[in-house]
């Protein structure tokens, strides 16, 4: 149950942000901190610290957007949610994402192993003290093989977000579970993150183990 080295962030989804971030305080002992919205896929979201150079992020429509927008929808599905979501229901780790250097080797690497991992973008955001931080990610056409497959992010010289969010949790494990774990285990081999267990399962989907102050917390 590995976690690679490079593992830079779980996204969890959820219909309303400020019912996930009760939902995270409830289950991890820990409150993450608003960080900010992106307009071009409608989203908003709110993070904590994993540990050092890691966090989990929570991600859900954001209300001042255009609902109606057909962008708005598309980019929410990226990040596996629906227009059928209902508003209560608890946030579900639906993709996460590796941090690289070198984005457009991996992307290589992940096209030779059958998988494609999207176009590189540059994207940036204010935090609430009114710093801003920059990217560049590779935006997948839809979530890499069921979310089994991460998304590629470079932070450049912005300070990571992890270093001021709220701690007391850390990442202990992940698994991977797909139809086809062969395939699955190429693409992560791919982008070097070959440590993976990943197991054959009916629907394609990942599970992680938190450690926080009310044990290691399975979701």
């Amino acid at each position: 149950m590995g976690v690679p080295a490079d593992l830079d962030h779980l996204v969890f989804a959820c219909a309303d942000l400020e019912a996930g971030i009760a939902w995270a305080e409830r289950t991890f002992g820990v409150r993450p901190s608003r960080g900010g919205a992106h307009p071009q896929w409608g989203t908003h979201n709110a993070l904590m610290s994993l540990g050092r150079g890691r966090y989990l992020e929570l991600i859900a429509p954001d209300p001042a957007a255009a609902a109606a927008g057909r962008a708005n929808v598309a980019g929410r599905a990226l990040f596996g949610m629906s227009e059928g979501d209902a508003p209560g229901g608890e946030p579900r780790l639906t993709t996460w994402m590796v941090r690289s250097r070198t984005i457009e080797t991996l992307l290589g690497n992940a096209l030779k192993a059958g998988v494609d991992l999207g176009r590189v973008q540059g994207g940036s955001r204010l935090r609430a003290d009114g710093t801003e931080i920059s990217w560049q990610i590779a935006v997948p056409s839809a979530r890499p093989m069921g979310g089994c497959v991460p998304w590629l992010i470079d932070w450049g010289w912005s300070e990571h977000p992890s270093a001021a969010l709220p701690e007391g949790a850390r990442l202990d494990w992940m698994e991977v579970t797909h139809p086809e774990p062969a395939r699955v285990r190429a693409a992560l081999e791919a982008v070097n993150c070959g440590g993976v267990d990943v197991r054959e399962g009916r629907e394609p989907g990942v599970r992680v183990g938190i450690a926080c102050r009310r044990g290691v917390v399975v979701v």
